[in-house]
């Protein structure tokens, strides 16, 4: 049984190409574990695969099984998955100066924003569809009991964007 990775280290969404061979294995799978939750993949007895490696505790575990005649052999290998970088930039005059202060505060409040829609949009599409719709009515929940508490009118309104949300996602399917 041979089972090798093109790399150990990449940074979070780097493709990774995963090969095998087990040409008397009577079944082989791909188990891959990325701290957050498990994967099975039934493969064929030789060949690869490139996959995507997004979200991760630090390091992602690819376990391949083989049954022959019965027993079952397995090799790990674990790959270890940095942090992407996060970028900041400064805006600057025709001159080269930094702007002022309260276009500088707007900058990094809009950066931090991007980068937390980024980091909401990654983790929501790791969940299964029927929890991503649980997370989205909660979320639309939340906002409108805070909102509901300033405004007490906003509560039937709120509702009603509810319910209009789930009619569009029964439609839909």
């Amino acid at each position: 049984m041979t089972f090798d990775i093109d790399r150990r280290v990449v940074t979070e969404g780097d493709v990774v190409e995963v090969k095998w061979q087990c040409a008397e294995a009577e079944s082989v799978r791909l188990t891959i574990d990325n701290g957050y939750r498990s994967t099975e993949i039934p493969l064929e007895n030789i060949g690869s695969k490139r996959f995507r490696l997004n979200r991760s505790k630090g390091r992602t575990h690819m376990t391949i099984t083989v049954v022959i005649e019965g027993k079952s052999y397995s090799k790990r290998i674990n790959v270890r998955v940095k942090k992407m970088p996060t970028m900041h930039a400064e805006t600057v005059d025709q001159q080269g100066r930094r702007q002022g202060g309260l276009q500088v505060w707007w900058q990094k409040r809009l950066t931090n924003w991007h980068d937390y829609r980024a980091k909401l949009r990654q983790s929501m599409q790791a969940l299964p569809e029927q929890k991503q719709l649980a997370a989205k009515t909660l979320g639309i929940m939340g906002v409108i009991l805070i909102l509901s508490a300033i405004w007490p009118r906003v509560y039937s309104f709120g509702m009603m964007i509810v319910v209009a949300y789930l009619g569009y996602v029964m439609l839909r399917r």
